[in-house]
């Protein structure tokens, strides 16, 4: 038996749960971008741990569900901000992005392009245009993406091409001049992929993300 004959053998079940591990990958990667404000039911706790809240709702019309991540950093809001706005050096820190060009960039407004290595099924690509705001009134930065697959390069038989993503980070400064952390996204990873796949990647890489982006601004700021 190969390889990866080892990986995916033992059943539908497994099979799927082999799925849900490398979806995670692509998932962390489209994740970085930054929720449409989608009309929702209530949001439902599912995890509380280390500090992190994880909640999710469902999204009328859709089967993938919203996730929101919740936790406080010590760092300013800036300090944050600033390593979330450098993509230039997303492919240092997350895992299985194969590429990432800045299409455009209008200061407050980029369009990115990536590429997206996932063992096991076909990589993925997409096109997404970010923005950032900050209010000076508040002190709160938001960063906010959505799949425009449509204004990249032409679709590739490599790649599945990713269609839907949208993502929001919101960093708000906190009493104790840290920052309060909230990330939401929604992603559709595109193919052939169950919903409970998705759903559960989502939710287990939305905190690995922002760990991650934590971590890297630390380093950013030592």
């Amino acid at each position: 038996m190969g390889a990866l004959e080892a990986q995916t053998s033992g059943g539908p079940r497994a099979r799927a749960l082999a799925s849900a591990s490398m979806i995670r990958c692509l998932l962390a990667v489209l994740a970085l971008a930054g929720v449409a404000h989608a009309d929702g039911g209530d949001w439902e706790r599912i995890a509380d741990r280390d500090g992190v809240v994880i909640e999710r709702r469902g999204v009328e019309g859709s089967s993938v569900r919203e996730v929101r991540v919740t936790t406080r950093a010590s760092l300013p809001p800036a300090a944050i901000m600033a390593t979330l706005w450098k993509h230039e050096e997303y492919v240092e820190f997350v895992p299985y992005l194969k590429r990432l060009d800045v299409l455009r960039d209008d200061g407050d407004v980029r369009l990115i392009y990536e590429q997206i290595h996932v063992p096991l099924v076909k990589d993925r690509d997409v096109t997404l245009r970010i923005r950032r705001t900050f209010s000076a009134e508040t002190g709160v930065y938001e960063v906010a993406s959505v799949a425009v697959p449509d204004e990249g390069p032409p679709e590739s038989s490599a790649y599945v091409r990713v269609r839907i993503s949208v993502g929001r980070w919101r960093l708000a400064p906190a009493a104790d001049g840290g920052t309060a952390v909230v990330y939401t996204v929604r992603t559709d990873a595109g193919g052939l992929l169950p919903a409970w796949i998705v759903n559960t990647a989502q939710k287990d890489v939305s905190v690995q993300l922002v760990r991650a982006m934590l971590e890297r601004a630390r380093h950013d700021n030592p």
